[in-house]
């Protein structure tokens, strides 16, 4: 039977430095819970209500039942799905190597916006996403569920931006950066290799960084907008889409 304390750690784990602390992170929702037991993490203990498994069968057998008051207790949502998962957070893994498209972020506070470019890289065959140190950090619940279980496939590193582009730059990798003022990306093609950097909707990229862009990119709006920007994860998915389009029509 589940302690006080234990809802009251899981409950902590709603805060950064706890998960830092535990080394441990939360998953809620039947999609996401399917999503990770599918996956390589390793789940430290599982939760749900009678009500969550008596309408999902046995696929969640192994949960140990709690109340609906101890699961609102543990939960981060407003309307807590009925169950929840303690999950240990894994090492971080080094970049895959393989070639193709690394996705770069600069200073992505906006947890939302973190796990939807995440989820959207995936959608468009990224593996590989390294964030600056000031980005949100990845096991944030708000990140976890926005990247609709993405996260327990997508490598995500955090690195310190400017040295690692310009050790790309080094290597001979082309360096595309979102600025307002660039090539129009629908002029250019498709473009498969190398590293594309997406700044904030609030910043964009920042000053330390610029340097090491190759290649300025815009996204261009129709005449007479009077927009002044896009959301960073909706520009993430267009430039993302158009990047990779040379790769899928090779694919077909």
């Amino acid at each position: 039977m589940i302690t006080k304390n234990t809802i009251k750690q899981i409950a902590s784990l709603r805060q950064q430095k706890f998960r830092k602390e535990l080394g441990l992170f939360v998953v809620e929702g039947r999609k996401m819970t399917e999503e990770l037991l599918h996956s390589d993490f390793e789940v430290d203990s599982l939760y749900a209500t009678q009500a969550f498994l008596d309408a999902n069968g046995n696929a969640f057998a192994q949960a140990e039942t709690v109340s609906e008051v101890q699961m609102a207790q543990m939960s981060a949502l407003d309307t807590p799905p009925g169950i929840l998962a303690v999950v240990r957070i894994p090492n971080e893994k080094p970049l895959s190597g393989k070639a193709g498209l690394i996705l770069a972020l600069d200073g992505i506070a906006n947890p939302g916006n973190m796990g939807t470019i995440i989820r959207t890289a995936e959608w468009f065959g990224l593996r590989d996403i390294v964030c600056s140190l000031d980005c949100v950090e990845l096991w944030n619940p708000k990140v976890i569920q926005a990247t609709m279980g993405s996260v327990f496939r997508m490598n995500v590193v955090y690195a310190p931006l400017p040295d690692f582009l310009t050790e790309q730059k080094r290597l001979g990798k082309a360096v595309y950066g979102a600025l307002l003022e660039g090539e129009n990306l629908f002029e250019m093609g498709g473009k498969a290799e190398g590293i594309l950097v997406i700044g904030s909707e609030s910043h964009g990229i920042r000053a330390e960084v610029l340097p090491c862009i190759t290649h300025p990119v815009t996204i261009p709006r129709a005449s007479g907008s009077e927009t002044e920007s896009l959301n960073a994860a909706v520009a993430a998915g267009i430039l993302m889409a158009e990047f990779t389009v040379t790769a899928r029509n090779e694919a077909v």
